[in-house]
């Protein structure tokens, strides 16, 4: 199946400055997070991790989905991804923690053994993933019952392979470019005799690959079996994306839309104009997956702005007394309020809301330039 995304784009936020973060630079643009390792019992060795976490992660009190990605050490990929997460955390997606695990003996060690295709590599890998990695990070961070695993090339064979011996081991499977072509037969033999067959729960697996890397035909081949065995409960996408060479930069963005298909209440065809619309909207959206996603505050902060536009400054404040609290230490919680009141004509608790703004976070230019102008206004009174 070929697809044309013209308006995918791709958010890279200043890649240079995000591996300051990794160089140990004093005051980095941008913070991917933080470097650690866990020592393995189950692979007798030490695993390298990169851990990004969303930006209100220390002033927030919920829980968060957890994305593992496979291959971290290479740090371009890490640093994409976790901007992405970021900028589609502001509305198109729910904010997740990120984990990366380093492979710095290179992505082949997750495939079977090149002579005998034994399998024991990749089998202790998805052991330290249940009995070692997720009880980790589960107890080291606030994390939602909800986990996905993403894998490019032959990461991205691991990420088929972990779903077709363990489909409950993670929520969603990422495959981008999987290396399909190694132990095909095993493989289907998997989906056709394997805990697949019997899946009850929900689970997703997403392909993405490109038309010029040589996988057109395995990809066909492996999902017509998986489509002849598949449990009802279990369900599959493949793009093939045109002239995107291997693991294609686009696939991340692809991956997220794809699992959160209907996360932003304002998509064309919605008309959720009330707060109770939206709040509702999120807690649908919370039953099917199966942990809490609350109404994220730039959801509401626009909910609200578009209502002081028309008008409506009862259900603007109703929409932003319920902003803080939800989140009494959201930036654009007071930076609501505020510009309710100044609607209101209470210059002077929009200015006290507008200053609580920028106590939380000094450089929030949006808040800085609202403050200016109502300042602006208070003198010319």
């Amino acid at each position: 199946m070929v697809t044309s995304y013209k308006t995918i784009f791709i958010f890279i936020v200043a890649l240079s400055s995000c591996f300051e973060a990794f160089a140990g630079k004093k005051s980095p643009a941008v913070t991917l997070g933080e470097i650690s390792s866990l020592q393995s019992k189950v692979l007798n060795k030490a695993i390298p991790l990169s851990i990004h976490l969303p930006a209100n992660y220390d002033s927030a009190s919920k829980t968060y989905p957890v994305i593992y990605m496979l291959g971290s050490d290479y740090r371009a990929r890490f640093a994409m991804l976790a901007s992405t997460l970021d900028y589609m955390g502001e509305g198109q997606i729910p904010e997740m923690i990120l984990v990366g695990i380093d492979l710095p003996e290179g992505n082949r060690i997750l495939l079977p053994a090149r002579g005998n295709q034994d399998t024991t590599i990749p089998d202790n890998y998805i052991n330290f993933f249940e009995t070692e990695l997720i009880p980790h990070v589960d107890n080291n961070y606030r994390t939602a019952p909800f986990n996905v695993l993403y894998g490019g090339s032959n990461s991205g064979f691991f990420t088929v392979y972990t779903l077709l011996n363990n489909p409950l081991l993670f929520n969603g499977y990422f495959a981008s470019s999987p290396s399909l072509m190694v132990i095909p037969e095993v493989l289907q033999q998997k989906i056709k005799s394997g805990p697949l067959k019997t899946l009850s729960e929900n689970r997703f697996l997403h392909i993405i690959y490109s038309d010029d890397e040589g996988l057109t035909n395995h990809v066909s081949e492996f999902t017509g079996v998986l489509a002849d065995h598949k449990p009802k409960s279990f369900s599959y996408k493949v793009d093939e994306l045109v002239n995107q060479g291997h693991v294609p930069a686009m696939d991340f963005t692809l991956f997220l839309l794809a699992l959160y298909p209907d996360f932003n209440p304002f998509n064309p065809g919605e008309n959720l104009e009330s707060l109770d619309k939206v709040t509702q909207h999120f807690d649908s959206l919370s039953k099917r997956y199966g942990y809490e996603i609350k109404t994220p505050i730039g959801v509401i902060f626009n909910l609200g702005f578009h209502t002081i536009l028309s008008k409506n400054l009862i259900a603007a404040e109703e929409i932003f007394q319920y902003s803080l609290e939800v989140y009494p230490e959201g930036k654009e919680s007071y930076l609501g309020m505020g510009l309710v009141r100044r609607a209101q004509g209470q210059l002077e608790s929009a200015e006290v809301m507008f200053e609580k703004s920028l106590t939380i976070d000094p450089d929030f230019s949006l808040a800085q330039r609202w403050l200016q102008r109502l300042k602006n206004q208070m003198e010319s009174r």
